[in-house]
């Protein structure tokens, strides 16, 4: 049997042309995590950002009541209304600011064919950068929406404006591009409901010399959720004094087998949730 013998830099090329293929087959992201491709299309004045892994929960009977609470949000209903079928629908993420909430939703989607029901629909459009803003006749009681590839955003005209302007990459920087949210989502890992804090957010509990704050959630067992926390400080000093107040608060509040470690101004924890526990408070729109 004749056998070819390759050179080993000639072996390297190939096998580095292979896994190239291989990433872009699977369409990973960097760092494999979904949810901070969407903070890249937001502005980076966000303080709340809510991100849900739609597409995983929709199919698990286990996550049932957890994707109900987006089935029957507005903008699931704005959706069906408008012709776009949930089972198509990937990601969604909600971002506020003190001007108002976006919602980005991602997935498979057909950008002329969603245009096209807005016409029918009566939705009026007006062009941003290239982008189609569609208003629907209604006025305020639904929100506007702009298409991009693989991306519907829904809000305010000016809140897609910020969007669109993010996405242009000109003069606007995103949630990601925020120099401490950076730092604390790179720690977090994906997970099938994320949500990220500034400290001056209004939903956060307070802790002193807290910059930002996220919870990642995964399916721990039929029943249950496991969440990843981080918590940013100021310093070292400040993430030690918050420890004991944030174990305290999380066992308070339905979570068990909560654990924690300090690492410089960070703080870690993981800790287990009922679904049923979670989903009490829980709100796609809020």
């Amino acid at each position: 049997m004749n056998r070819i013998r390759m050179k080993p830099k000639v072996i390297v090329a190939i096998a580095a042309v292979v896994l190239f293929a291989v990433a872009s087959i699977c369409g990973c992201s960097s760092g494999g995590k979904d949810f901070t491709g969407i903070m890249a299309k937001v502005p980076g004045g966000s303080v709340d950002f809510g991100y849900w892994a739609i597409g995983q929960l929709s199919v698990d009977a286990d996550l049932a009541e957890i994707y109900a609470e987006f089935r029957t949000s507005p903008q699931a209903q704005q959706l069906m209304d408008v012709g776009v079928a949930l089972f198509i629908v990937e990601h969604a993420a909600r971002a506020s600011d003190p001007d108002g909430v976006v919602t980005v939703v991602g997935g498979n989607l057909n950008r002329k064919d969603i245009e096209r029901q807005l016409s029918e629909n009566g939705y009026r459009e007006t062009r941003y950068r290239e982008t189609g803003i569609w208003t629907s006749q209604e006025g305020d009681l639904v929100d506007s929406l702009a298409i991009q590839k693989d991306t519907v955003f829904m809000g305010s005209s000016d809140g897609l404006r910020s969007c669109i302007d993010v996405t242009a990459q000109e003069q606007a920087y995103s949630l990601y591009d925020h120099q401490y949210v950076k730092l604390l989502v790179d720690r977090l890992p994906q997970g099938l409901i994320v949500n990220v804090h500034k400290a001056d957010s209004a939903s956060v509990e307070a802790y002193a010399d807290l910059i930002a704050s996220g919870e990642s959630y995964k399916k721990e067992r039929q029943d249950r959720l496991k969440m990843t926390a981080i918590y940013m400080f100021q310093d070292s000093d400040a993430a030690g004094n918050a420890i004991s107040e944030i174990e305290h608060r999380l066992e308070t509040t339905g979570f068990t087998d909560v654990k924690s470690k300090q690492e410089v101004n960070f703080i870690h924890v993981t800790a287990l949730i009922s679904i049923t526990d979670f989903v009490y408070n829980l709100a796609f729109w809020d």
